[in-house]
């Protein structure tokens, strides 16, 4: 980096002050020193960390305000998939260079997403590497001393499946991006392109109703590596069985106009970066989930219900075909 040090990155983009971003007052110490102090809570501490790397993550040549804006939102997705607000992160930071006007376009759409969500910046490091690499750890506290949160392995036979929002617009997003379909294939009207490569860009965690939704379900996930995926996670770790039906599934109206009925399938059943929650709630709770749904203007739908045995099962006879299968990282 032979334009600016890894100290001149770090103070002239990272301290947000300039942005007009104040941290919160739990930061005793944030950027600048050899590691940051926060105030401790009586509270459990929730950690998370995601890892985005250029051309595994996200395409090549991808527009710096994208990639914070997409870093930050799926690090924030776990949160909301555990019912916790995220106060603070670190952040790694890899670059090929050290070029001031991509800093200053990352920079500033990380300041906004941070003022966005309340979350203060407090540390991290800066390295020159032949691979454009984001990687945010983000930290937050529960809302109680007892540490209550959403977990995947707390589905109970008998519970409402649900998912919030639409399915199938980030794998549908990326076909858009890397122009991997033809316009007899998929006649996607500008509008809904627009609109799923907005997703794409700018992942919409739902970390407002997940906070809310503690108080209402037995177990989450967000959606990342794909509905069935993600689903199997819930299932193995509670040792039941989710049972899907497929017709009940709420595909994103952007991919109906495709041709091939069964790519729109995989990509709402298997294409993942929807960062759309699934959960499992008691019957009892279905009045109250759909108030909240309401009250946040975040459609809901009930897909499924949660069984004694093991698994996932995908019930309908147009959709029996489809193994459970998503993203994998290896």
């Amino acid at each position: 980096m032979a334009d600016l040090s890894e100290f001149d990155i770090i103070k002239q983009y990272f301290s947000f002050s300039h942005y007009g971003h104040q941290p919160s007052e739990n930061v005793l110490l944030g950027v600048g020193d050899d590691a940051a102090i926060l105030s401790s809570s009586k509270n459990p501490l929730v950690v998370a960390t995601d890892t985005l790397i250029e051309g595994v993550h996200f395409p090549n040549n991808f527009l710096p305000q994208h990639i914070a804006s997409r870093a930050l939102g799926v690090n924030v997705s776990d949160f909301a998939a555990m019912g916790v607000k995220p106060t603070a992160m670190t952040m790694a930071l890899s670059l090929p260079a050290s070029d001031s006007q991509w800093l200053a376009d990352f920079s500033r759409s990380l300041a906004q997403q941070c003022e966005y969500y309340g979350i203060a910046l407090v540390g991290g490091d800066t390295t020159k590497s032949p691979c454009l690499s984001v990687s945010l750890t983000l930290l937050g506290n529960t809302y109680d001393e007892g540490g209550s949160t959403l977990r995947r392995s707390a589905a109970q036979d008998g519970d409402d499946i649900w998912v919030t929002g639409s399915l199938g617009k980030g794998a549908a997003a990326l076909a858009l991006l890397t122009d991997t379909f033809s316009r007899e294939e998929w006649p996607c009207n500008q509008t809904a392109k627009e609109n799923l490569i907005a997703s794409f860009y700018a992942p919409q965690p739902r970390l407002d109703f997940g906070i809310e939704l503690l108080a209402l379900a037995n177990a989450a996930i967000d959606i990342s590596d794909g509905l069935l995926a993600d689903a199997q996670h819930i299932a193995e770790q509670s040792q039941s069985q989710l049972s899907i039906i497929g017709d009940t599934l709420p595909l994103h109206s952007g991919l109906l106009s495709h041709t091939d009925p069964d790519k729109i399938k995989q990509w709402a059943l298997s294409g993942g970066d929807d960062y759309e929650l699934l959960f499992t709630a008691a019957p009892s709770r279905a009045e109250a989930i759909v108030a909240l749904s309401d009250k946040h203007q975040l459609p809901c739908q009930k897909i499924g219900a949660v069984k004694s045995g093991r698994g996932v099962k995908l019930l309908g006879r147009d959709w029996s075909g489809f193994e459970v299968d998503g993203y994998r990282h290896f």
